[in-house]
């Protein structure tokens, strides 16, 4: 074996294992805080699609994914957040699971009620014209695909329409936010853990 070809196996080697250790990262964080992560409950609202690859799932709509602005009520929406800037939302605990949207931010608040949760997510999308004086967006959290075996979708649909379920979900100190699994009708259904 030359020198070079010697080299050339020891790069690749060393890039494979840099893949294994980035993909390792990815799967223990998440189960990090799935596993240790503050639980919330919250109410969700219906979408429906079906991913070619991994099947069929339920898009779970939050309070949080579609943030409305008027005046001075929630700041950051005043000072021009625009499409895939990281945001925060501060959540106030309602009756029966029902969070509110409390304060949006461009950056972790240093000041919550201890009963308030904080959820990072993405804008993905700012109306500036909604009318005079208001705005809102759509911000994605990474929570909002549940994924079901085949032909379960639908039922799961239905349910979601007449309030029936409600999310369970992990988040971490610093907002991230994981989906731990459903409340379907009073039961609870927990996803199995990543390992």
């Amino acid at each position: 074996m030359t020198e070079k070809r010697k080299y050339l196996w020891l790069a690749l080697i060393g890039v494979a294992v840099v893949q294994v250790a980035v993909l390792g990262k990815i799967v223990w964080d998440r189960h990090t805080l799935i596993q240790h992560g503050r639980e919330i409950v919250m109410q969700v609202t219906p979408v429906d699609p079906r991913d070619m690859f991994r099947g069929d799932y339920v898009i779970l709509g939050f309070p949080m994914s579609r943030i409305e602005y008027t005046g001075e009520k929630f700041g950051a929406l005043s000072v021009g957040l625009m499409r895939g800037d990281e945001v925060y939302v501060t959540m106030t605990p309602g009756s029966d699971d029902a969070w509110s949207v409390a304060k949006v931010s461009a950056s972790y608040p240093k000041d919550t009620a201890a009963n308030d949760a904080v959820v990072k997510g993405r804008v993905e999308w700012v109306d500036e014209h909604a009318g005079p004086g208001k705005a809102w967006a759509t911000a994605r959290f990474g929570i909002e695909k549940y994924f079901v075996p085949e032909g379960e979708g639908k039922v799961l649909e239905n349910k979601v329409r007449v309030g029936a379920i409600k999310a369970v979900i992990a988040l971490g100190s610093d907002g991230a936010a994981a989906l731990k699994g459903l409340i379907v009708g009073g039961e609870r259904h927990v996803d199995p853990p990543l390992f």
